[in-house]
């Protein structure tokens, strides 16, 4: 099953209309802690390939902690969080403007004080197994000053005019289905064309305006985030400059 905006891009609000209406619904046995008041607001889900984004928060609690059972990239909104290595026993601190990416099969638990909210995108394929080994044996950040490199193909955007838009991938999972980092580009247009892939963006520094079959053209500034479902077509518009925090599933 699908569930979101089909055809067209969506514009992810950090303070969507009834957000906190009706609470999550969690079970003890998941938390070491007493059970929080949790809320979720969906903004895209494809049960087929086990890609959910969209907007969530917490009060304070912990986790009772394990192998992660999905990789997911997480851009924090409001507050901070704990993650612990369960095995190292070291703790990253993550906050509040941070993007970050906890890896599938990574034995970790979530310490959480005080209120936090972010955005996610989780990749869950329901075909594939936890890996017996996580790509990378701790949480990854990608950096907004990472060195760039050209991408070597025309994806997602084919360009008519302008720079070729760079990228660094700091994070890729064991199948090569999901990844994370950042990309940039400088002036640029492109062609309109169905979408490859499954991109969440979150606006870092600049602009960039994107035109679907069905709406008018959209931009996104600094703070904005969005999501494109893979297929639908879309062209790019950049005047200046752009860099986005991204997250990519991509479908079987």
């Amino acid at each position: 099953m699908v569930t979101g905006k089909k055809g067209s891009i969506i514009r992810l609000s950090p303070d969507p209309e009834d957000f906190a209406k009706t609470a999550d619904e969690l079970e003890a046995e998941d938390f070491s802690s007493e059970v929080p008041v949790q809320h979720t607001h969906s903004a895209y889900e494809n049960d087929a390939i086990g890609l959910y984004v969209g907007l969530w928060d917490t009060e304070s609690m912990v986790e009772t902690g394990g192998p992660y059972t999905c990789d997911e990239f997480m851009w924090l909104i409001e507050g901070e969080c704990q993650i612990r290595n369960n095995r190292a026993g070291e703790i990253e601190s993550v906050k509040a403007g941070t993007p970050f990416v906890i890896p599938r099969g990574y034995d970790c638990q979530w310490q959480q004080s005080g209120y936090l909210r972010k955005f996610y995108v989780i990749s869950e394929h329901p075909g594939e197994a936890i890996p017996a080994a996580p790509a990378h044996e701790g949480i990854v950040i990608p950096k907004a000053d990472t060195m760039l490199r050209d991408i070597d193909d025309d994806a997602p955007f084919q360009v008519t005019r302008g720079a070729r838009p760079q990228q660094n991938v700091c994070y890729k999972d064991t199948t090569g289905r999901f990844f994370s980092g950042t990309w940039a580009a400088e002036v640029f247009e492109s062609k309109r064309r169905p979408f490859p892939y499954n991109p969440f963006a979150y606006v870092q520094d600049g602009s960039i305006t994107l035109t679907d079959a069905e709406a008018a053209a959209q931009a996104f500034n600094d703070g904005d985030a969005f999501f494109i479902p893979q297929g639908v077509e879309c062209d790019a518009t950049v005047a200046n400059s752009v860099r986005l925090t991204i997250a990519v599933v991509k479908s079987d």
